[in-house]
């Protein structure tokens, strides 16, 4: 989202960004977005609003409603005009150089209260401090055997814990040295997006980042990229996404931030169906199906199968990805995730939806 000044009213102007996280309580809001690299977080409770006048029936306007797009963008506007200033200071314009990985997921963080002066919304600046706002930087520990891993298990939660043995063979890449591929005028660059497409350091060379974020399945989607790059050394032709490296946290060898993939210029089946041919489509069925069958074979469950996880690539096959596990509701049951009765279940349903179209 853009900013910008009114006259009229004083909005905020000059700078862009994106909304990184909002957690809506009963009686409260935590907003989270970036801009030029820098976080900022804005923290809104009920009882802070209240006084003279209160602002508190306006939260709750807003709050209730939150799930709006229109709302959205007026709440947004209102929660970030008492810090517009403060944030003018902070974000270097114009941009001079790609962001990477690691100004992105290691920012410098800035977080606000606000609260209500005679029914004007204004801010004060608090310390950060990661223990009480969280830190949600995707950091995943790399252990040596199961013995390290009952050690560490008091200190690193499971879920963001993967043993050495179970990594494929690929470089190790620190995330200072992978820039966002999109240019500086990119809309990703200015709005500073999530990074997705990467490039690394003074080559051409560019791939698809995949953080070790634990709610997507990092530690799951790894092992099995790391059976698959096996597989592939007999089996050339299977169908599947491909990892081609591990990126870590720069001076910390044994803590990954996330995985780059091999990157597949094409579109999703969802995109790729709404103007295909019936015969494109039942080929695109075909190999999927063929792809699952294999990965049946070699004991390898896909997941969560729907057309947003297969790509159409340059040759216009259909190519498997995301390997993180769960399962979306339209396609297979809740009871039936990451089993080989729900990866069937699911191209079940997906074969109905692509071939009746």
């Amino acid at each position: 989202m853009d900013q910008t000044t009114n006259a009229t009213n004083g909005a905020p102007t000059m700078y862009s960004f994106s909304m990184q996280e909002m957690v809506t309580l009963e009686d409260s809001i935590s907003y989270t977005f970036m801009s030029r690299d820098k976080r900022f977080i804005i923290e809104i409770a009920a009882e802070r609003l209240g006084g003279e006048g209160s602002l508190v029936d306006e939260f709750y306007e807003f709050k209730d409603d939150i799930d709006d797009p229109d709302i959205l963008c007026d709440f947004e506007t209102w929660a970030i005009g008492p810090i517009h200033e403060r944030v003018k200071q902070l974000v270097p314009l114009p941009i001079s150089s790609p962001t990477t990985l690691l100004e992105y997921y290691d920012p410098e963080t800035y977080v606000f209260e606000l609260f209500n002066e005679g029914g004007i919304l204004k801010a004060n600046e608090l310390a950060f401090d990661p223990k009480i706002f969280g830190d949600a930087s995707p950091k995943v520990a790399i252990i040596e055997n199961a013995e390290s891993r009952l050690s560490s298990s008091r200190e690193v939660p499971r879920d963001v814990i993967v043993s050495r043995s179970a990594l494929p063979t690929v470089p190790l890449v620190p995330a200072s040295q992978l820039v966002r591929a999109a240019g500086l005028d990119s809309v990703e660059e200015m709005m500073c997006e999530i990074l997705r497409i990467v490039r690394k350091v003074n080559t051409t060379d560019e791939f698809f980042f995949k953080s070790g974020d634990k709610r997507h399945g990092f530690q799951r989607e790894v092992e099995i990229l790391a059976k698959l790059q096996k597989i592939s050394e007999h089996d050339v032709s299977i169908r599947t996404s491909r990892i081609v490296g591990l990126v870590n946290w720069d001076g910390q060898e044994s803590l990954l931030m996330g995985m780059l993939l091999e990157r597949i210029d094409g579109m999703t089946l969802h995109d790729a169906m709404l103007d295909a041919s019936v015969a494109e489509r039942r080929r695109w069925m075909d190999q999927i199906d063929e792809t699952v069958e294999r990965l049946h074979k070699y004991g390898i469950v896909w997941g969560d199968v729907k057309p947003d996880n297969v790509m159409i690539g340059p040759s216009g096959d259909a190519i498997l990805i995301d390997f993180g596990g769960g399962c979306t509701l339209e396609y297979v049951e809740m009871e039936l995730q990451e089993t080989k009765e729900g990866d069937l279940q699911g191209l079940k349903k997906l074969r109905s939806r692509l071939l009746s179209r």
